[in-house]
């Protein structure tokens, strides 16, 4: 016959705890990347945002575009969606 074991439980010092759940709060996109640009890539239009204005200038110059070409404005919040 085989011989009956018992579990041995850790101390309850030495027991894993739940882990807390981190919430960390984003400001909302329209915030975040206030500038939108778009342009054609090939035969589809390319959306990009950009959180300056000197990131999107440094896109420009690295891409070559016109901006006559291109659409620049600002982002809008959008409304919530509710189910």
């Amino acid at each position: 016959m085989k011989k009956k074991t018992t579990a041995k439980l850790k101390p309850q010092s030495k027991r894993e705890k739940p882990k807390e759940e981190v919430v960390i709060e984003t400001l909302p996109f329209h915030e975040t990347f206030p500038i939108k640009l778009v342009h054609k890539d090939g035969k589809e239009d390319k959306v990009c945002y950009f959180v300056c204005k000197e990131h999107l200038d440094k896109y420009m110059t690295r891409y070559k575009l016109n901006k006559k070409e291109c659409q620049i404005s600002k982002t809008e919040p959008k409304k919530p969606e509710y189910d």
